[in-house]
Parts: structure tokens; sequence; C-alpha cells
């Protein structure tokens, strides 16, 4: 089965942040950094406040709030980033080709100058979403399958059923399929 859609910038940073959210390494990075940074405003804080029971406590409430604030903080970033990023690479181009083609073998995409094929064996799942199918690999990498790419909700469901159908005949007997 092989579907075509447009895809924008904001598509990719969007999509960027589907694979980055998967990532262990880049959560662990992100817990780290919020662990820094609100122990550098503990420190601050207490450091300001005299090194008191007060700034100790005072320090503790600015450390909850930054632990509070800095996920929404970073993912606006990153999504700001992100987006600096391709205006970068593609300046006022906004609109991408991506065809999408469920083989018995793998999944093979191609767009922007690029193929790629990526064996089932490899795919860790196939999630089904509001606006997307988005299909992930175990060691990264996917695809992020807009609904504009299916001309009916019926044709969305095969897609998926095909996709998992290939998915499950590719994964050993007694392993998990999602």
């Amino acid at each position: 089965m092989r579907i075509q859609f447009t895809y924008s910038q904001e598509d990719v940073v969007d999509a960027a942040m589907r694979f980055s959210a998967r990532s262990k390494s880049l959560r662990a990075l992100r817990h780290k950094r919020t662990a820094w940074a609100a122990f550098l405003s503990w420190l601050l804080v207490f450091v300001i406040f005299r090194f008191s029971i007060k700034a100790a406590i005072c320090g503790l409430v600015a450390a909850l709030l930054v632990m509070i604030i800095d996920p929404f903080t970073y993912n606006y970033q990153h999504r700001k980033n992100m987006r600096k990023l391709l205006k970068e690479r593609y300046d006022q181009e906004d609109n991408f080709v991506c065809e999408v083609e469920l083989l018995p073998e793998g999944l093979k995409t191609s767009g922007e100058n690029s193929q790629c094929r990526t064996e089932w064996e490899t795919i860790e799942e196939i999630t089904s979403t509001k606006d997307s199918v988005d299909i992930f690999g175990r060691k990264g990498g996917g695809v992020i399958v807009r609904n504009r790419a299916f001309s009916s909700a019926e044709e969305r469901e095969r897609f998926i059923e095909l996709a998992r159908e290939y998915m499950n005949l590719a994964k050993a007997p007694g392993e998990p399929v999602k």
C-alpha cells in the first residue's frame, strides 16, 4: 500500500518533538537540566537571603517553581530552535512531499531527495493519534503519517492494519506486540 502527502516545516518540528520525547537519553538530559536549574535557583535564593532557614525555605519554593516551569520552557525553546534550523535550511520553502509504502519486506519512505527502507523487525510501535499514524523504530527513526495522506477513515484503518500485520509477521514468536 502506498500513500503520499505534503508536509510543512511545522510538521517537521512536530515530528522532531514526538521522536525526541521517546528518546531515553534526551529525557535524561532534560531531567539533568531541570535538576541543575532547580539547584542553582535554590542556591541563588539561599545566598541572596543570607544563609538562613527562611532562605532555605524560599530557595526550595524557587526550586519547585523551576521544576514545574522548566518542562514548558524547554519544549518552547526546543520548538523555537527547530523552527530556526528549518528556516535556515529551507528558507521560505514550506511544502514537501512524503511517500510511504508498506511492503512485506519493510517500510519504505521517500521525500526531499532521500529514500529509506526500514525492516519490520526494527519497528517498535505503530500508534494511531488524532492527527496521524506514528510509526516508531526501536533505534529511533520512523515516520509520522499525517491524516491528510488518507482519502478516508477506512483507508487509514487499512493502512494501520496492514502495517501492524507486517510488523507482527516479522516479530519472533513470543515477542510482545504494540
